[in-house]
């Protein structure tokens, strides 16, 4: 997740570059689900710059049904979660989180 700056290198994106969320699609045997971060979360995280300090230019995505294999993949993936929207084939989606995710 990173985007190239006007002077070539790449760069992580920044708090004032306009990006409200940031969508991400999964797709795993038969699961489906996206991560919808806001702008403030991915900042309060370290991912997105703010002020041209800090930030990554990638980070892992834990949907949940993943089996992480250690603690830092475990706090990720619990923190992720409160940004997934489940869209799997055989259930409805359900709309109040999707609405609570993507109209915040």
């Amino acid at each position: 997740m990173w985007q190239r700056s006007p002077e070539g290198p790449i760069r992580p994106f920044d708090a004032d570059d306009g990006v409200d969320l940031v969508v991400i699609s999964s797709r795993d045997s038969g699961h489906f689900g996206q991560f919808v971060f806001p702008r403030e979360v991915l900042c309060g995280r370290g991912i997105m710059s703010r002020n041209g300090s800090a930030g990554k230019r990638g980070f892992r995505g834990y949907p949940p049904w993943v089996t992480t294999a250690n603690l830092q993949a475990r706090s990720t993936q619990a923190w992720q979660a409160n940004y997934f929207l489940h869209i799997d084939e055989d259930g409805p989606v359900d709309l109040a989180c999707a609405r609570a995710l993507y109209h915040p």
